[in-house]
């Protein structure tokens, strides 16, 4: 199994989340999980509720309610219709869950969501009842709907802008890489330093190969990046890729071996058919010669 099936994405999104939007973080407040109703209903699911009057001046936010609804996909997952009836049914469960009949009313409240590639199937299909427009790059708006909606594509986003959300990725280059360590370096404060740890934790090991390479190669980014991960983490990491290369090429020489012993199986078997065949040409012959009166 690949170290990257068990990354976890989503505290990662959520810490990459607050970087880009952390010159307004005394007016937003972040909540990680959210159990919805009663009964309580947990869920994959980021609210990031504005202080009211406050206008975010960055294009992921400048459309940000009160409450505002992120359903994140990792690398890999689909988003279709399913997932968007399923971001609106998060929402209005978010809504029921309110007090007062007047705060239910006025919905005050927007959706999100986030996939690395962009959803062409459910794009089309939402033009057919709704207003679909691009915001910017990587940036679609839904228009019509009950509650104001968007699509991030972080493949389409500008990573020099969004350099935090865009590195999480499988297909992370050097020269974001760099970006991405560049930015971490700068980061004073201690709560924007844990987030760009969660980050680069989780790129690091979407990555590996890439940043194994920085690490061997011993220069000043490989420092930056010690420094950022615990010497421990690092060297972890490195020995468990280095294991899995191992665990690989065994496998080959296994599977080698194998085939090698299907091929002399094959050509035993051969040599068993065909001296089966002789036997019985033998035994012909003499049935032939006992059937002439001549005794073997």
């Amino acid at each position: 199994m690949e170290i990257a099936e068990n990354i976890q994405w989503h505290p990662a999104f959520c810490s990459a989340l607050e970087l880009e939007l952390r010159k307004y973080k005394k007016y937003l407040i972040y909540e990680r999980e959210h159990n919805l109703s009663k009964m309580p209903l947990k869920i994959d699911l980021l609210v990031i509720k504005k202080k009211e009057n406050i206008i975010i001046k960055n294009e992921i936010g400048d459309f940000f309610l009160g409450n505002n609804i992120f359903e994140y996909k990792s690398p890999g997952d689909d988003i279709n219709i399913g997932t968007f009836y399923k971001a609106l049914s998060y929402a209005c469960l978010y809504k029921a869950d309110e007090t007062g009949i007047e705060n239910i009313y006025n919905t005050n409240t927007t959706i999100s969501l986030v996939r690395e590639d962009k959803p062409i199937k459910l794009l089309k299909q939402l033009e057919e009842k709704y207003t679909v427009t691009r915001r910017s790059n990587g940036i679609y708006r839904i228009g019509g709907m009950l509650f104001p909606m968007q699509i991030l594509v972080t493949r389409e986003l500008d990573n020099e802008t969004y350099i935090w959300v865009t590195s999480l990725t499988k297909t992370l280059s050097r020269k974001q890489a760099q970006k991405l360590l560049d930015n971490c370096t700068i980061l004073e404060d201690e709560d924007d330093k844990r987030n760009a740890d969660s980050v680069v934790n989780v790129a690091s090991e979407a990555n590996m190969k890439l940043f194994k390479k920085m690490i061997q190669e011993g220069d000043q980014m490989c420092e930056e990046l010690k420094e950022l991960l615990a010497p421990e983490i690092v060297e972890f990491k490195i020995r468990l890729a280095e294991q899995d290369a191992k665990l690989a090429d065994n496998a080959t020489k296994l599977a080698d071996s194998a085939a090698k012993l299907a091929d002399k199986d094959a050509k035993l078997a051969d040599s068993v058919a065909q001296l089966s065949e002789k036997n019985a040409e033998i035994e012909k012959l003499k049935k032939m010669l006992a059937d002439a009166g001549i005794t073997v």
